[in-house]
């Protein structure tokens, strides 16, 4: 169980680093940034989670 929070807790940690990031972008590139990431998650999903809807 301590180990599922310390990594939610890492996982929350880059996320908020991330953010900090693309918030110093331009608006174009965090465009370009928002694009980019929903191709990788799109490739990264098996043809069974194709058909399923969003959460």
């Amino acid at each position: 169980m301590a180990a599922a929070v310390m990594s939610i807790d890492k996982q929350k940690a880059r996320a908020d680093e991330a953010m900090e990031l693309v918030g110093q972008l331009d608006t174009s590139m965090q465009k370009a940034v928002y694009i980019a990431t929903k191709m990788f998650l799109a490739a990264k999903e098996t043809p069974e989670e194709k058909g399923k809807p969003k959460k």
